[in-house]
């Protein structure tokens, strides 16, 4: 990957109190853009800081690096921003962003409180693969046509109005999609996931955080809603058709279609088919409740 060489476009410097003192900020932002084809991938691989994807009527990747670093002076902030590396590239019809902040490369003095904000936004074509590593920080992927895929060790994800797969993960954080989506992989250590209005097939799982799934159109393909601590609500649209099978093992049960709920030492459970049954729609709660509704259209 070839490093570009940073161009500060432009910079302001700001200054707050904070505690009687006076911290300098300096904000910067180096952009880069590639032409492109419909079809390729966008990689995004951070140690730290957010990422914002959305789409562009064109045939170009736009990347917008921004910074945000403050300290006691503006040494220091010098400092602060050689320690932060970064590199753009393109390999065929894919865009690569890489981001890296080394604080041991500071003098000590700088190392202590070193503060830097990183946020990259970036705008693809329609039709566009998106792939991210971020170690923490946030994650939002709006309107894109294709997979995206990938996991951030602490942060929130978004998903809006996507039309393909997506396989996404946090360690820590909350997961949100909804979209035209053909198949569904959602994991979080801890957060909560909301999955709205999709037909795919969907896996969610959270380690500790509740779920919550709203069905509108007859799914394609099984799903499976499980949480180790938390709550399960699906909300299902009353013409659709599945089998459902749900548990809780420590909570409680609740459905609002004719199907009996059933007590088995500590847990409760549901089974059975709605509307002459499908696709097998799978709910389990470790210490939690389950809960099947009827979607109220608004």
């Amino acid at each position: 990957m070839h490093t570009v060489i940073a161009i500060l476009l432009f910079a302001t410097t700001t200054f707050a109190t904070d505690a009687g003192l006076h911290s300098p900020r300096v904000r910067d932002v180096i952009k880069k853009e590639y032409a492109v084809s419909p079809g390729g991938t966008l990689h995004v691989d951070l140690d730290r800081g957010n990422i914002e994807v959305e789409i562009t009527d064109e045939d170009r990747v736009y990347i917008a690096l921004e910074r945000v670093a403050k300290a006691e002076d503006k040494d220091a902030i010098s400092n602060i921003l050689r320690m932060h590396e970064y590199a753009f590239d393109k390999r065929d019809n894919d865009v690569y962003v890489h981001s890296r902040f080394r604080p041991e490369r500071a003098p000590w003095r700088v190392r202590r409180r070193p503060s830097l904000k990183v946020t990259v936004f970036v705008r693809v074509p329609t039709e566009y693969n998106v792939r991210f590593t971020n170690g923490a920080g946030n994650v939002e992927v709006f309107d894109v046509r294709g997979l995206v895929r990938g996991r951030t060790g602490a942060g929130n994800i978004i998903i809006g109005d996507v039309e393909g797969e997506v396989r996404i993960s946090s360690g820590a954080g909350n997961i949100e999609v909804d979209g035209d989506i053909n198949q569904a992989t959602l994991r979080t250590g801890a957060g909560n996931i909301e999955v709205y209005g999709l037909r795919g097939a969907v896996s969610a799982n959270s380690g500790a955080g509740n779920i919550e799934a709203i069905i509108v159109e007859q799914p394609e393909g099984d799903s499976r809603f499980s949480t180790g601590a938390g709550n399960i609500t699906v909300a299902l649209a009353d013409d659709i058709g599945v089998y459902v099978d749900a548990t809780a093992s420590l909570g409680s049960a609740k459905c609002e279609f004719p199907l009996t709920v059933s007590k088995k030492f500590l847990s409760k459970s549901f089974a059975g088919n709605i509307n002459g049954g499908g696709a097998h729609i799978e709910m389990r709660a470790g210490v939690g409740n389950v809960a099947l509704k009827r979607h109220q259209t608004q």
